[in-house]
């Protein structure tokens, strides 16, 4: 197990530049990321496999990954769910 892997996840990490849905929220940070994930997602959404990458992708980033990694991912799969996404 490698050091990254055993650091504690730091969900307040903040986003290189918040992402607006409208109507919805504004992404902050990592949690607010994780939170759009759980509560705002739709079970079926959620198992897709490009919202499984995103999870992924923040799991990793929480734990010191590359935040850009997160934010592509997100960009596509909103993209891809026809999601406004307004960069702030």
């Amino acid at each position: 197990m490698s050091l990254r892997e055993r650091t504690r996840p730091n969900w307040s990490r903040p986003l290189p530049r918040p992402l607006k849905i409208p109507s919805v929220m504004t992404l902050r940070t990592l949690a607010d990321v994780r939170e759009l994930i759980a509560r705002h997602l739709p079970a079926r959404c959620r198992e897709q496999h490009i919202w499984r990458h995103v999870a992924e992708q923040l799991a990793k980033a929480a734990r010191g990954g590359d935040l850009d990694d997160v934010i592509v991912s997100l960009r596509l799969a909103l993209e891809l769910q026809r999601v406004p996404c307004l960069p702030q």
